[in-house]
């Protein structure tokens, strides 16, 4: 009995000794050595502490700013300052840093680059050893997928571009337009009914029905003619993303996301749910006749492959949120300046006439694609282009070790006057007159769908989108900010109006 109790004992110590190493291992000592490889080469920050890196400080800065920037972030006038207040610690140790400095969420090591040299180094390269961050897929890829092409890397990566490229390039595109033109008429429609049963002139929440012009016409690209099932999929998606984005506090924490609660249980049930729907419509159609990128994927995949599901999942999402939230900044900042409004509506109006809208109109609209182009630099889609080494990498004058993630602050890149002028805070959309190379100093630092072999293969398609949606908006309505619009900036993935966007619209 005493020399089982005693093997027992040894095999517990062992265990026990294990495991505390690898935990020590794993939460300090990696991340440790990896901070000061990055320290030796003059890429400072915040010391970190034990298991939760900084973000201790990163709480303790976000309380310190938040009362006050909020309180300036609703106040009557559109200010574009919310990066210090969403990641006010991004500002500061950036100040008190350099360019380029380190911190930690949790375990997780980041790098985050305002440097401009060496942003385009790491938006040129090539290499496939540079990959999106391993935060995305382990966070979000319930809500992303674990292996679409937001999330994989190397060889899957690259037969993923490869398949669904094509199905968003200017000839597939062209094909979508009185689509996309029959999803935006019925809610300009409804826009129409409210603003005449209010005598003329109207208060209109156009957000939501923003929000709903965007997940038709992407449910019609995803599933074509079953369009009407991929809305409800996409219902439970946007519940999902609210779920997550109360979980963005323990990014970087291992093994956060397993913790039972009972917002982890509800994510892990919907996603289950959604990922259920979407192959049970792989498998109804696949002896189909069909069309949209569904079909690409099953050519490709064959029915009930996970990177369907998970493209799926990132079209939706990224397809609805991106392009809604655009078109309501740009809504927003029009509204504004109704100088800006005018001059667009009169470029719409003399080049639609009275003919349906068409491409080959929308490519004549250059004022309204600089407003554009100066929404997406003032409010891009999301706030970092993130990437993960998976080897030791050298950029610039540094050797960035192997498990680091590259963080670089867009909006920030986009409003530095360095780059862009002493105007670079305020809404001029004249700046892109003769296109985006001549915009700034380094046009490719505008980055509003990512740079390089990873830019958003679905660009052409918001970019389209963007354009009915907005001519065909001015062509119906004059439109003023309404007295209960505050202008605050929110993240939930994507950047979004926090309060709704209320819109006082009268129609010409």
């Amino acid at each position: 009995m005493a020399i089982t109790l005693g093997v027992f004992l040894s095999l517990f110590f062992v265990g026990f000794t294990c495991l505390f190493l690898y935990l020590y291992n794993l939460f300090w000592w990696k991340p440790l050595q990896l901070r000061k490889k990055l320290r030796q080469q003059g890429i400072n920050g915040p010391a970190p502490s034990f298991f939760f890196g900084n973000l201790p400080d990163i709480k303790k800065i976000k309380l310190e700013m938040q009362a006050t920037k909020h309180q300036q972030s609703i106040t009557n006038g559109v200010s574009h300052d919310y990066m210090s207040r969403l990641f006010p610690h991004i500002e500061k140790w950036r100040a008190d840093c350099g360019p380029v400095f380190a911190f930690s969420q949790g375990n997780m090591v980041i790098v985050c680059i305002c440097d401009f040299g060496i942003v385009r180094e790491i938006c040129q390269c090539k290499s496939t050893e540079l990959g999106r961050s391993a935060y995305l897929r382990d966070n979000w890829g319930i809500l992303l997928g674990y292996d679409s092409i937001v999330t994989s890397k190397g060889k899957s990566w690259a037969l993923q571009r490869k398949v669904i490229a094509p199905e968003f390039f200017n000839d597939k595109i062209k094909g979508m337009v009185d689509m996309m033109v029959g999803s935006v008429v019925s809610v300009l429609e409804k826009w129409e009914s409210q603003v005449e049963g209010a005598g003329g002139v109207a208060s209109v929440r156009v957000d939501e029905h923003l929000k709903s012009i965007s997940a038709e016409v992407i449910s019609k690209a995803c599933f074509g003619s079953k369009y009407v099932i991929g809305n409800e999929i996409f219902s439970k998606m946007l519940v999902l993303q609210d779920l997550l984005s109360k979980q963005q506090a323990f990014v970087g924490l291992p093994g956060a996301r397993h913790i039972p609660t009972k917002t982890a249980r509800d994510i892990r049930r919907i996603g289950k749910e959604v990922d259920g729907s979407v192959l049970k419509l792989t498998y109804s159609d696949c002896n189909a006749e069909k069309q949209g990128f569904l079909q690409a994927l099953v050519n490709n995949f064959g029915c009930g492959s996970s990177i369907i599901t998970d493209n799926c999942k990132t079209l939706f999402l990224g397809g609805h949120e991106s392009t809604a939230s655009a078109t309501s900044f740009a809504l927003v900042l029009l509204a504004h300046h109704a100088d800006w409004q005018e001059r667009v509506r009169a470029e719409v109006v003399e080049i639609l006439g009275n003919q349906a809208l068409n491409m080959d109109k929308l490519h004549k609209m250059k004022l309204l694609n600089m407003v554009i182009y100066e929404t997406l630099r003032l409010y891009p889609p999301v706030p970092f282009l993130t990437r993960e080494t998976s080897e030791e990498m050298k950029f610039g004058d540094f050797a960035i070790p192997k498990g680091v993630n590259m963080w670089i602050p867009i909006p920030l890149l986009h409003q530095d006057p360095a780059n862009w002028g002493d105007d670079a805070h305020e809404f001029h959309p004249e700046r892109f007159v003769n296109g985006i190379s001549s915009a700034c100093k380094f046009p490719n630092l505008f980055m509003p769908f990512g740079m390089g072999i990873r830019t958003c293969a679905g660009q052409n398609f918001a970019m389209t989108e963007l354009k009915i949606v907005l001519s065909l908006v001015l062509s119906k309505f004059t439109f003023s900010l309404s007295p209960e619009y505050k202008h605050s900036v929110m993240y939930k993935l994507f950047f979004k109006p926090e309060h709704g966007v209320q819109l006082k619209m009268e129609k010409i």
